[in-house]
């Protein structure tokens, strides 16, 4: 189960020493995610492209992207 926070670091109460460690984790989550819609879309359209009738809307949920 995920929580969204929507709050400013100190207004959780992060401690200073954690901070740093924070925003690499959270600097390399946002590239991972990034590249892989970056990548999910070329898959898409290598997939269009040679298949016209690829059905694209079977993909195009909530669910399948929240797997990946």
């Amino acid at each position: 189960k995920m929580i969204a926070v929507k709050s400013s670091i100190t207004g959780i109460g992060w401690k200073p020493q954690y901070l740093s460690p924070l925003k690499t984790l959270v600097s390399t989550i946002h590239i991972l995610v990034t590249h892989k819609f970056a990548f999910l879309k070329y898959i898409f359209i290598q997939e269009l492209e040679n298949n016209p009738a690829f059905a694209l809307e079977d993909f195009a949920n909530v669910n399948f992207y929240s797997e990946v």
